[in-house]
C-alpha cells in the first residue's frame, strides 16, 4: 500500500445491505389509492350527468324563447300564428331542429336532440301552447316546460313559461308551475 491510500473494509457492507428497506407501496396502500380514485371518478361522473341535464334544460328554455319570438314575428307579419313549416321554411327562424322524431306520431313536433317541441293552437286562434317534453330516454331526468300565449279581453297577449317535474307520462295540468330561473 502506498502512502496516502486508505484501506476499505468490506466487513460493514453486509450490515448496510440488511438495513436497506424496499421503497414502494404495499398492497393495502395501493388498494386505498384505487378506492379513493374510484370514489372521485364516480362523483365526477354524477356531476357531469347533472351538468348535462342542466344545460339541456337551459337550452330548452332558450329554444322556447326563440320559438315565441318567431311566432310573434309571424303574427306581426301575417296576423296569425304560424305552423312549424311556416316558421322554419318561410321565415327561416328555427335552424337546426329535427322535423320528424322517432316514436312521435304528431306532425307538428320538432326536436333538438333532448326535447320534443309541440305546438297547439287555441280554437279561436287567439293564442297557442308550446310544450317542450324531454325525449323518452331523458324523461326521468329532465323537467317538462310549457309556454302559453293567450289574448286577453283588451287583445293584449300575455305569456308565461311553466315547468313540471320529470316524469315518464305527461303530467296533469295542475303539475305545471310558473318557471323562475
Amino acid at each position: 500500500m502506498q502512502r496516502g491510500q486508505r484501506r476499505i473494509s468490506c466487513a460493514g457492507l453486509g450490515d448496510a445491505r440488511g438495513r436497506v428497506r424496499a421503497r414502494g407501496a404495499s398492497a393495502v396502500e395501493l388498494l386505498v389509492a384505487v378506492a379513493i380514485l374510484g370514489i372521485l371518478l364516480a362523483l365526477s361522473v354524477l356531476a357531469y350527468r347533472w351538468v348535462v341535464v342542466v344545460v339541456a334544460e337551459q337550452r330548452a328554455v332558450k329554444n322556447i324563447q326563440t320559438m315565441v319570438t318567431a311566432q310573434t314575428a309571424h303574427h306581426a307579419l301575417h296576423g296569425r300564428f304560424g305552423t312549424w313549416e311556416q316558421l322554419i321554411d318561410h321565415l327561416e327562424l328555427l335552424d337546426g331542429f329535427e322535423r320528424r322524431l322517432d316514436g312521435v306520431a304528431a306532425s307538428e313536433v320538432i326536436g333538438d336532440g333532448w326535447y320534443a317541441y309541440s305546438l297547439r293552437f287555441e280554437a279561436n286562434a287567439a293564442g297557442f301552447t308550446l310544450d317542450a317534453d324531454p325525449i323518452p330516454s331523458q324523461a326521468r331526468r329532465c323537467r317538462r316546460f310549457r309556454y302559453r300565449l293567450r289574448a286577453t279581453l283588451t287583445r293584449r297577449q300575455t305569456g308565461m313559461i311553466l315547468v313540471a317535474l320529470p316524469s315518464v307520462d305527461p303530467p296533469p295540468e295542475s303539475a305545471y308551475q310558473p318557471f323562475n330561473p
